[in-house]
């Protein structure tokens, strides 16, 4: 689909990262008829929010989607454009009493959130190489490890310092919302809401990316492969000399 070979990219990724997940695609999706036009999509009566269903496309490798009506309440539905974000939904009252202790606190973390323009029915996630969808941002679930080697492969040719933010519970906010509002990589880690409603491991971090830093991502992991950086890391002894397992050039400066 599109101008992206997914299945390549996907097998070049797990060749490079051996990675445990297909990576999933998020599609931003504005009209009804686009929705049901999406090959194999699962449309739920269920409260299923958007982590869940990208939750569904890494583990059961579904195309599941969340509309309005999905999301359990205003709170997930304005983080992702579902709903228009009022004065009311700013005021942050829905997390005051329980992850903040008074309203400005609550209130400053509605403020700062990622939030997408209120103009779409609904947010659709599936595996990127299953070719039914062409995703506006991409998400993995990768180990520590794994997207340091990422990031300094986005950083090989052209090299660019990356920030990533923490905004609180909501980890939706600090990554794929985040990148498809600012088309910046993003990194963050997984909310407690990820961890009891969405599968997401004990000691995964995720990770977003446009589709175009995917391919600059591969295309720095396929150069670092040749000169020896490469995921696994085999770890070395502690008791070990260093200088054994450096490139000639670190002793030279």
């Amino acid at each position: 689909m599109g101008t992206y070979d997914w299945k390549q990219i996907t097998a070049d990724l797990k060749r490079y990262l051996h990675l445990m997940y297909t990576p999933v695609g998020m599609k931003w999706i504005a009209t009804e008829e686009e929705l049901h036009a999406i090959p194999k999509v699962r449309i739920h009566e269920k409260h299923y929010a958007p982590c869940m269903v990208v939750g569904h496309a890494f583990q059961f490798g579904w195309t599941s989607a969340c509309k309005p009506e999905n999301a359990h309440n205003n709170y997930c539905r304005g983080v992702h454009g579902l709903v228009e974000r009022d004065e009311e939904w700013y005021s942050g009252k829905v997390f005051e009493g329980i992850w903040y202790g008074n309203s400005e606190a609550a209130r400053g973390h509605h403020a700062a959130l990622n939030c997408v323009d209120s103009k779409y029915c609904a947010v659709v996630a599936s595996p990127v190489d299953a070719g039914r969808i062409e995703p506006d941002v991409v998400i993995m679930n990768i180990s520590p490890s794994q997207a340091f080697m990422l990031f300094a492969a986005y950083q090989f040719d052209n090299y660019e310092k990356l920030e990533f933010t923490f905004t609180g519970e909501s980890t939706c906010s600090d990554s794929w919302t985040r990148t498809f509002m600012t088309g910046k990589p993003s990194m963050a880690l997984p909310c407690f809401a990820d961890r009891k409603f969405s599968g997401v491991g004990e000691w995964e971090l995720r990770v977003t990316l446009t589709p175009d830093d995917v391919l600059r991502c591969l295309d720095g992991l396929g150069r670092m492969f040749k000169t020896g950086l490469r995921h696994p890391i085999a770890p070395f002894s502690l008791t070990t000399d260093i200088t054994e397992g450096l490139p000639a050039s670190y002793l030279e400066f």
